[in-house]
């Protein structure tokens, strides 16, 4: 039976469609020490693959981090609204990793992956450990103040003539349909989930007409987004999030972060102080405190969703669907989501 087989020409194989390839390390190395000027032998490890895929690179004395976006419905070139924004907050001497520039002068370079075109970019490396390693409530205190600097810095950034929008802070909804793909069998998930995702707009949108302040915000700013050293050095990262939103969206976005790992809640409860004594919250943005808790749960879900189609299910492996659902949704009824 075996010498019956017809083997098929490796031509006649189908070429499948592609939705998250990696990229292999030493073409990261090779590519870095071509573009950058950086002193060498450098080598380069792959961290970790996921929303995006981030390498670490040695060289000699100094180590470097490297990401490669993954290709979104975003398109390739928004990766600039992010490096833009470090560059600047690098003249403001801000302590955040930040881009670094090649030889011809950019903050970012583009492959041909299988999947379509994809950015790169090379960052400072971030000292020290991940919040969440060294919890102290001092340094959460002087994490939020920080954090509150970068927001009145971002402003700065945008200049005095420039109107914020609320069209990233609704983005969601472009992946709301994959939350509901991703919750098919479970009908109460597909009416809940879409109702909510049309009445949250709705109110993000109003809310635009109230005291509620809008700027530049990191949009994914949680305990493993900052690092600290022993000596508390900060310095903040993964910016590939940012966007104009509301600030009061990005520091509950801390505060969620910190109940989604688990930790204390005095150490959210610090970072809320810490960030008011450089700008306190309006009234209106305190009123809508449990609105913003909320909607980060909600832009998580829906984004792990959407996400799922290249790096797989697991990312809701932590925290289900029935946490995050019962999250939501005891807190959409009262908010008049539900």
């Amino acid at each position: 039976m075996l010498a019956n087989l017809v083997k098929t020409a490796d031509t006649d194989l189908v070429v499948p469609d592609v939705t998250h390839s990696v990229v292999d390390p030493a073409f990261i190395a090779r590519e870095i020490a071509r573009r950058y000027d950086i002193p060498g032998p450098i080598n380069a490890f792959l961290l970790y693959r996921g929303m995006n895929d981030v390498y670490m690179l040695q060289g000699p004395t100094e180590r470097y981090a490297v990401r490669v976006w993954r290709k979104t419905y975003r398109d390739v070139d928004e990766v600039a609204y992010e490096l833009n924004f470090l560059d600047y907050l690098r003249e403001q001497n801000f302590p955040a990793s930040v881009g670094i520039r090649d030889r011809e002068g950019s903050l970012y370079f583009k492959v041909n992956a299988p999947e379509g075109v994809r950015a790169i970019a090379l960052y400072t490396w971030a000292p020290g450990k991940k919040f969440g390693d060294l919890l102290d409530i001092t340094t959460a205190e002087m994490i939020g103040a920080r954090f509150a600097e970068m927001h009145l810095l971002g402003i700065q950034h945008a200049g005095p003539d420039h109107v914020f929008t609320t069209d990233n802070a609704v983005r969601f909804q472009v992946s709301v349909p994959a939350l509901l793909e991703f919750v098919y069998d479970r009908p109460d998930d597909l009416r809940d989930y879409a109702t909510i995702s049309e009445r949250l707009a709705a109110k993000l949108i109003d809310m635009r007409s109230e005291d509620v302040p809008m700027g530049i915000c990191h949009c994914d700013f949680h305990p493993s987004n900052v690092h600290v050293t022993e000596s508390r050095e900060i310095t903040l990262l993964d910016f590939d999030g940012a966007g104009e939103d509301y600030f009061m969206q990005d520091v509950k976005n801390y505060v969620w972060g910190n109940l989604f790992y688990g930790f204390s809640d005095s150490y959210g409860e610090a970072f809320e102080r810490g960030y008011e004594s450089v700008r306190p919250f309006t009234e209106a943005e305190k009123h809508y405190g449990e609105l913003f808790l909320m909607a980060k749960a909600f832009r998580l879900v829906s984004g792990m969703a959407e996400s799922s189609k290249a790096v797989g299910r697991g990312t809701l492996r932590f925290r289900g669907l029935d946490w995050l659902g019962e999250y939501i949704k005891t807190r959409a009824r009262p908010l008049g989501l539900l």
